[in-house]
Formats: C-alpha cells, structure tokens, sequence
C-alpha cells in the first residue's frame, strides 16, 4: 500500500493517485502520517511555505525517519533541503543538505512545460528509463545539494540543475512523473518496484 500525503496545499494529489489507479497499485491518500510501510509519494505544486503544512502532516518526523521509501515530487523534492530563498522563514525537512534558489539565465519562469531528463547516476527509480528522456516540469526554484553525490539526474534550463536526488530511501524529483506520459509512468512503477521490496 502507497500512502500519497495530502497536507492541504499539495495541489496534484489527484493526478498522482489517478497515475497509481492507471498502473494497478494498491494506495490510499492521508492527511497525517500513518502506520505505514509500504511507501509515500509526497506530491506538491505551490510555495516553500507549504512545508510548515507538510511538516504538521508528518506529525514532526523527517521522511528519512520512516520505514519505507519516500518519493517528493516538485515542492515534496524541494521539501528534502535545508531552506529556500523563495521563504527564508521556513525550514525545510532537513533530508538533503543544501539551499533551494531561484533558476539563473535568460529563460521566462516559471518553467512550464516539457525538458530532457540527464541520468547523472545509475539508479533503481530511472531504470529502463532512456537518457535524455523528456519530463513535465513546473517550476522556477530548484534544489542545489551540498553533497553532489546525492544527485541522480540534472536538466538545463538556464543553467543546469538537480532533477533527482537520492538519499537513503528518500529519493526526490523536481519535475511530475504523474503527468510525464510513458516516462513518468516506468518512473512511478520503478517506485512501486521498490515499496515492493
């Protein structure tokens, strides 16, 4: 059973449960931490702010304190980092060290719209998953690690940054596999693959 986290500010818990209804997996979606073990996406589009919410539905606890793998999508992947400048009153969940900021370079923000994804790190949740493959993106901030190692993909927009990162069992992506066709559909599978397990 996948748990999707609706904390109140989320914005595409529909699209993502309706992801999971397409590719057969068990799930349910909750407004506070369960008892759960077998995984959760932590869905968003929206504010930095929205993680004091988030942090209320996570009763406290940072998902790498969780016995299951955790997927953050979008503001759920910049949740992961220590704080963004897009809201310098709000911590972040602390999984990732590191700042999220605003995109640099000649580009309109936010981004909307499709861009290739580049494996930097062999990884279960891009297996099958071609190099350069295209996903949805909507965004203007992004995540920027301290640690490089926990980088998995990068896309350029502007200049190039973080896509995914990984963290133990936390893994985070910055684009919307739910709404990234073929791609984002193996995405989601590889991380039914691994609640599984």
């Amino acid at each position: 059973m996948i748990s999707i986290l609706d904390f109140g500010a989320a914005g595409n818990v529909r699209s993502v449960a309706n992801a999971l209804a397409r590719l057969g997996a068990e799930f349910e979606v909750v407004r506070t931490l369960p008892n759960i073990s077998g995984g959760l996406i932590i869905p968003g589009v929206g504010a930095f702010s929205a993680v004091k919410k988030m942090r209320q539905s996570l009763k406290g606890k940072r998902p790498d304190e969780l016995p299951c793998p955790v997927l953050g999508i979008c503001i759920g992947m910049q949740a992961l980092f220590d704080s963004s400048e897009e809201d310098e009153n709000t911590n972040g969940l602390g999984v990732v060290g590191g700042k999220v900021r605003k995109l640099r370079g000649e580009v309109s923000l936010p981004q909307l719209g499709w861009n290739r994804v580049n494996v930097a790190k062999k990884d279960v949740l891009f297996d099958r998953i071609a190099d350069g493959s295209y996903f949805y993106y909507a965004n203007s901030y992004a995540g920027f690690p301290a640690d490089r190692k926990v980088v998995l993909a990068t896309t350029d927009y502007g200049e190039v940054f973080p896509c995914a990162v990984r963290k133990g069992d936390v893994w985070g992506v910055q684009f919307h596999p739910e709404k990234s066709g073929k791609a984002g559909q193996k995405l989601l599978e590889n991380f039914i693959s691994i609640c599984r397990r």
